[in-house]
């Protein structure tokens, strides 16, 4: 038997001849997704013997499997169950056989330079008992697979794999979450029992008042829509504007959560041009998941809005916007709990921007137990939860 390496783009080449080449094929494979092997596949389509895809964990490509239903011999396996994971590809060559074995799944990313794979060729002849142990394999794991018919299987896997196909791409990334600068513990340490106690033991404020303000912000968004169909006083509220002796809105103290009566082109634009702030704060969804994307979308109109102007929005102004839209996603970072909340997540308080903050405040917090932790039944317990993300700053609030 000869044995050699196949490492990137030679088991593409290696691959295609051999299906040109062979007089019959069967493969094995743990995923599929649109690739020059798949294109060769269905070209020799009258050599194919027996395909099995696997679908585990929402990798393969519904359209795939959809132009593979058309073809005798091609059977999936659900994803559920044991994992399906094999790499297999055989051949019946002319002069004997061949089978190329290791990494390779029929993707694009195996096959088009995207990842880095290694396999190996086998090639031999009837001698060789391993080729028939591979085949018995490929058609042992064939009868224990189902045809991909459309109304019994891909109808459902095509709509929970779009369902899935944001979180798969969550999994290609990866953040350096740091461990907390200073004495107290880091937010990825916090279990719910703890956050909940340091949310009701916050000395500077009353939990009841706290919720109230978030709570009352959520009835004006759900009520208007959008920040610039609220009325000015309403406005000035959500943004936090108001003055430290000025009468506020519903004779809440909105200046909880960041007082910004300070910054007066922020002000200017929350009395006078709020449509510029609104298109920024549209970009957040009313409920659901928030992804990275869309607060980028949300950094870019919030900058635009101070184009001209003399002092451009900060991370201050933003996040308390952030907050009262979703506080379950988003926390308020100011003067007075800046420097806590940033040693929390590991960051340095001084470095801290619009333009860093999903990464370095937002993803860390979305992966902590307290954060993760399913939505309490108890009355009190469900609103802190409901505005979990907004409340963790009593934790680390060390005001001047």
């Amino acid at each position: 038997m000869n044995v050699s390496m196949l490492a990137e783009w030679e088991a593409n080449r290696a691959i295609k001849q051999l299906i040109k080449n062979c007089n019959q094929y069967a493969v094995a494979v743990a995923w599929a997704g649109a690739n020059e092997i798949v294109d060769a596949m269905l070209d020799a389509e009258i050599k194919l013997g027996m395909l099995v895809i696997g679908t585990h964990m929402y990798q393969t490509d519904p359209a795939v499997l959809r132009r593979f239903s058309k073809c005798k011999g091609v059977r999936c396996l659900p994803p559920n169950g044991r994992l399906f994971h094999p790499k297999l590809y055989y051949f019946r060559m002319p002069d004997g056989y061949a089978a190329v074995v290791g990494s390779h799944n029929l993707t694009g990313g195996a096959f088009g330079g995207k990842n880095i794979e290694l396999s190996v060729l086998l090639q031999g002849d009837k001698k060789d008992i391993l080729f028939r142990n591979l085949e018995d394999f490929i058609k042992s794991s064939w009868s224990a697979a189902e045809d991909i018919l459309e109304d019994s299987f891909l109808f459902a896997y095509e709509a929970q794999y779009l369902a899935n196909k944001a979180k798969l791409k969550d999994l290609n990334k990866f953040y350096r979450l740091k461990k907390p600068i200073g004495a107290k513990p880091s937010p990825l340490a916090l279990t719910w029992e703890n956050f909940v106690n340091g949310v009701k033991n916050d000395g500077y404020h009353n939990l009841e008042g706290r919720l109230t303000i978030l709570e009352r912000a959520a009835s004006l968004f759900s009520e208007h829509g959008s920040f610039d169909a609220m009325s000015r006083l309403e406005r000035k509220a959500i943004a936090g504007t108001y003055g430290a002796n000025e009468p506020t809105f519903d004779n809440i103290d909105w200046a909880w959560f960041g007082r910004m009566s300070g910054q007066g082109d922020f002000k200017n634009l929350v009395n006078e041009f709020p449509q510029l702030l609104s298109k920024a704060i549209d970009n957040i969804p009313a409920d659901g998941d928030i992804s990275e994307g869309d607060f980028n979308a949300f950094s870019q109109d919030f900058d635009r809005a101070f184009r001209k102007k003399t002092h451009k929005g900060g991370i201050a102004t933003a996040s308390r916007l952030l907050v009262m839209k979703r506080p379950d996603f988003f926390i308020g970072v100011n003067d007075a709990n800046k420097r806590g909340v940033c040693g929390a997540f590991g960051a340095a308080h001084s470095t801290l921007t619009l333009g860093n903050y999903w990464e370095r405040i937002v993803v860390p917090m979305q992966n902590s137990p307290w954060w993760l932790s399913p939505r309490p039944k108890a009355k009190l317990a469900g609103r802190i939860w409901d505005n979990r993300s907004a409340l963790l700053d009593s934790i680390y609030y060390e005001p001047k």
